[in-house]
Protein backbone atom coordinates (compact mmCIF):
# COMPACT_ATOMS: atom_id res chain seq x y z
CA UNK A 1 0.00 0.00 0.00
CA UNK A 2 1.32 3.56 -1.07
CA UNK A 3 1.26 5.80 2.64
CA UNK A 4 1.50 8.58 0.02
CA UNK A 5 -2.27 7.62 -1.58
CA UNK A 6 -4.46 10.35 -0.77
CA UNK A 7 -7.64 8.71 1.38
CA UNK A 8 -11.06 9.41 -0.09
CA UNK A 9 -13.51 11.39 2.58
CA UNK A 10 -15.63 9.28 2.59
CA UNK A 11 -18.89 11.27 4.12
CA UNK A 12 -22.63 10.31 5.08
CA UNK A 13 -24.95 11.44 2.41
CA UNK A 14 -26.63 14.04 4.27
CA UNK A 15 -23.09 15.36 5.26
CA UNK A 16 -21.42 15.07 1.75
CA UNK A 17 -25.13 17.22 0.54
CA UNK A 18 -25.00 19.93 2.97
CA UNK A 19 -20.86 20.49 1.85
CA UNK A 20 -22.60 20.70 -1.66
CA UNK A 21 -25.22 22.99 -0.91
CA UNK A 22 -22.85 25.10 0.45
CA UNK A 23 -20.59 24.49 -2.66
CA UNK A 24 -23.43 26.06 -4.69
CA UNK A 25 -24.07 29.45 -2.36
CA UNK A 26 -20.55 30.36 -3.22
CA UNK A 27 -20.66 29.48 -6.83
CA UNK A 28 -23.70 32.14 -6.55
CA UNK A 29 -22.01 34.24 -4.23
CA UNK A 30 -18.87 34.43 -7.06
CA UNK A 31 -20.08 34.10 -9.73
CA UNK A 32 -23.50 34.86 -10.17
CA UNK A 33 -26.15 32.03 -10.70
CA UNK A 34 -25.82 31.68 -14.29
CA UNK A 35 -22.40 30.05 -13.52
CA UNK A 36 -24.43 27.15 -11.31
CA UNK A 37 -23.87 24.35 -12.10
CA UNK A 38 -23.46 20.58 -11.61
CA UNK A 39 -19.99 20.84 -12.99
CA UNK A 40 -19.15 23.96 -10.91
CA UNK A 41 -20.47 22.88 -7.51
CA UNK A 42 -18.59 19.30 -7.96
CA UNK A 43 -14.84 21.59 -8.80
CA UNK A 44 -16.07 24.12 -5.78
CA UNK A 45 -16.24 21.17 -3.61
CA UNK A 46 -13.27 19.23 -4.86
CA UNK A 47 -15.08 16.29 -5.99
CA UNK A 48 -16.02 14.15 -8.76
CA UNK A 49 -18.54 15.39 -11.26
CA UNK A 50 -20.50 11.98 -10.57
CA UNK A 51 -20.85 12.86 -7.04
CA UNK A 52 -22.58 15.96 -6.87
CA UNK A 53 -25.38 14.18 -9.39
CA UNK A 54 -25.49 11.22 -7.50
CA UNK A 55 -26.59 13.70 -4.54
CA UNK A 56 -28.77 16.00 -6.76
CA UNK A 57 -29.89 14.48 -10.07
CA UNK A 58 -30.63 17.63 -11.98
CA UNK A 59 -29.84 21.58 -11.52
CA UNK A 60 -33.19 22.04 -10.70
CA UNK A 61 -32.53 19.33 -7.88
CA UNK A 62 -29.96 21.45 -6.29
CA UNK A 63 -31.72 24.46 -6.83
CA UNK A 64 -34.89 23.05 -4.78
CA UNK A 65 -32.43 21.60 -2.04
CA UNK A 66 -30.43 25.24 -1.81
CA UNK A 67 -33.89 27.07 -1.21
CA UNK A 68 -35.52 24.54 0.82
CA UNK A 69 -32.02 25.02 3.07
CA UNK A 70 -32.12 28.51 3.12
CA UNK A 71 -36.02 28.59 3.86
CA UNK A 72 -35.66 26.27 6.95
CA UNK A 73 -32.81 27.91 8.26
CA UNK A 74 -34.57 31.41 8.26
CA UNK A 75 -37.72 29.96 9.49
CA UNK A 76 -35.65 28.21 12.30
CA UNK A 77 -34.41 32.32 12.88
CA UNK A 78 -37.69 33.49 12.89
CA UNK A 79 -39.89 31.31 14.75
CA UNK A 80 -36.94 30.09 17.39
CA UNK A 81 -39.03 26.80 17.90
CA UNK A 82 -43.27 27.36 18.96
CA UNK A 83 -44.58 30.94 19.42
CA UNK A 84 -44.15 31.60 22.84
CA UNK A 85 -46.97 33.88 23.74
CA UNK A 86 -50.81 33.58 23.91
CA UNK A 87 -51.14 36.90 22.28
CA UNK A 88 -50.77 35.75 18.28
CA UNK A 89 -49.52 39.39 17.38
CA UNK A 90 -46.89 39.82 19.73
CA UNK A 91 -45.54 36.51 19.26
CA UNK A 92 -45.40 37.80 15.56
CA UNK A 93 -43.78 40.94 16.60
CA UNK A 94 -41.08 39.16 17.92
CA UNK A 95 -40.74 36.44 15.37
CA UNK A 96 -40.17 39.05 12.63
CA UNK A 97 -37.97 41.11 14.82
CA UNK A 98 -35.71 37.77 14.89
CA UNK A 99 -35.85 37.65 10.98
CA UNK A 100 -34.27 41.75 11.29
CA UNK A 101 -31.42 39.94 13.95
CA UNK A 102 -30.75 37.33 11.45
CA UNK A 103 -30.64 39.44 8.37
CA UNK A 104 -27.86 41.48 10.10
CA UNK A 105 -26.24 38.66 11.00
CA UNK A 106 -26.24 36.75 7.55
CA UNK A 107 -26.83 39.86 4.61
CA UNK A 108 -24.93 38.35 2.63
CA UNK A 109 -26.67 34.86 2.42
CA UNK A 110 -29.75 35.95 1.83
CA UNK A 111 -28.58 38.18 -0.99
CA UNK A 112 -27.07 35.22 -2.68
CA UNK A 113 -30.75 32.93 -2.15
CA UNK A 114 -32.29 36.25 -3.31
CA UNK A 115 -30.58 35.86 -6.53
CA UNK A 116 -31.13 32.45 -6.64
CA UNK A 117 -34.79 32.47 -6.08
CA UNK A 118 -35.45 35.45 -8.92
CA UNK A 119 -33.42 33.74 -10.82
CA UNK A 120 -35.08 30.58 -10.42
CA UNK A 121 -38.81 32.37 -10.88
CA UNK A 122 -37.81 33.39 -13.95
CA UNK A 123 -36.28 30.55 -15.84
CA UNK A 124 -39.43 27.95 -17.05
CA UNK A 125 -36.87 25.12 -16.16
CA UNK A 126 -36.21 26.14 -12.61
CA UNK A 127 -39.75 27.87 -11.70
CA UNK A 128 -40.82 24.44 -9.93
CA UNK A 129 -38.02 24.99 -7.54
CA UNK A 130 -38.78 28.37 -6.74
CA UNK A 131 -42.88 27.17 -6.29
CA UNK A 132 -41.86 24.02 -4.19
CA UNK A 133 -39.87 26.11 -1.71
CA UNK A 134 -42.42 28.98 -0.50
CA UNK A 135 -44.78 25.94 -0.79
CA UNK A 136 -42.93 24.12 1.49
CA UNK A 137 -42.32 27.01 4.02
CA UNK A 138 -46.08 28.02 4.14
CA UNK A 139 -46.99 25.02 5.00
CA UNK A 140 -44.21 24.91 8.08
CA UNK A 141 -45.45 28.29 9.18
CA UNK A 142 -49.33 27.21 9.13
CA UNK A 143 -48.22 23.81 11.20
CA UNK A 144 -46.25 26.25 13.58
CA UNK A 145 -49.84 28.52 13.98
CA UNK A 146 -51.76 25.32 14.56
CA UNK A 147 -49.24 24.12 17.21
CA UNK A 148 -49.66 27.71 18.82
CA UNK A 149 -53.39 27.18 18.58
CA UNK A 150 -53.30 23.66 20.07
CA UNK A 151 -50.99 24.81 23.13
CA UNK A 152 -52.75 27.90 23.99
CA UNK A 153 -56.28 26.91 23.18
CA UNK A 154 -56.82 29.99 21.23
CA UNK A 155 -57.98 30.22 17.45
CA UNK A 156 -57.25 32.67 14.36
CA UNK A 157 -61.04 34.60 13.09
CA UNK A 158 -58.76 34.24 9.10
CA UNK A 159 -58.20 30.57 8.64
CA UNK A 160 -54.56 29.34 9.15
CA UNK A 161 -53.48 29.02 5.64
CA UNK A 162 -54.32 32.87 4.91
CA UNK A 163 -52.43 33.95 7.85
CA UNK A 164 -49.57 31.47 7.03
CA UNK A 165 -49.52 32.92 3.73
CA UNK A 166 -49.35 36.57 4.69
CA UNK A 167 -46.57 35.59 7.27
CA UNK A 168 -44.84 34.75 4.35
CA UNK A 169 -45.47 37.32 2.27
CA UNK A 170 -44.62 39.65 4.89
CA UNK A 171 -41.49 37.64 5.68
CA UNK A 172 -40.22 37.94 1.61
CA UNK A 173 -40.79 41.76 1.98
CA UNK A 174 -39.05 42.24 4.71
CA UNK A 175 -36.10 40.63 3.07
CA UNK A 176 -36.72 42.18 -0.33
CA UNK A 177 -36.73 45.90 1.26
CA UNK A 178 -33.90 45.57 3.44
CA UNK A 179 -31.51 44.21 0.35
CA UNK A 180 -32.36 47.04 -1.64
CA UNK A 181 -32.55 49.85 0.87
CA UNK A 182 -30.54 48.87 3.80
CA UNK A 183 -32.11 51.25 6.01
CA UNK A 184 -30.94 50.67 9.03
CA UNK A 185 -32.87 53.38 10.60
CA UNK A 186 -36.08 52.54 10.08
CA UNK A 187 -35.67 48.66 10.02
CA UNK A 188 -37.34 47.96 13.29
CA UNK A 189 -40.18 50.49 12.69
CA UNK A 190 -41.07 48.86 9.69
CA UNK A 191 -40.67 45.36 11.60
CA UNK A 192 -43.39 46.87 13.73
CA UNK A 193 -45.83 48.32 10.73
CA UNK A 194 -45.88 44.60 9.53
CA UNK A 195 -46.47 42.85 13.14
CA UNK A 196 -49.29 45.50 13.17
CA UNK A 197 -51.24 43.53 10.63
CA UNK A 198 -51.87 40.88 12.50
CA UNK A 199 -53.18 42.24 15.40
CA UNK A 200 -56.64 41.34 16.25
CA UNK A 201 -56.84 38.12 14.26
CA UNK A 202 -57.56 35.79 17.49
CA UNK A 203 -61.22 35.01 18.07
CA UNK A 204 -62.86 35.98 21.74
CA UNK A 205 -61.23 33.67 24.08
CA UNK A 206 -62.65 32.86 27.55
CA UNK A 207 -60.36 31.98 30.74
CA UNK A 208 -61.93 28.61 31.84
CA UNK A 209 -63.44 29.21 35.11
CA UNK A 210 -62.03 27.79 38.00
CA UNK A 211 -64.08 25.20 40.90
CA UNK A 212 -64.25 27.09 43.39
CA UNK A 213 -65.64 30.13 40.46
CA UNK A 214 -67.91 27.17 39.07
CA UNK A 215 -69.60 26.90 42.11
CA UNK A 216 -70.69 30.70 43.01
Amino acid sequence: MNPEAPTRDYLPLEERRERLLDAALSVVAESGVAALSLRRVAERADVAHRVVTYAFGSKTALVEAVLHRASQRALDAVWAGDLPLDDFAESVRLSLHGLARDLRRHESEYRVVSELTASARAHPQLRAAAQSEIAASTRAIAESIERWSRMTGRALTTPTPVVAAALRASVDGLVEWWLSSHDERVLDDVVEVLASAFIGREADHERPHTAEEQGR
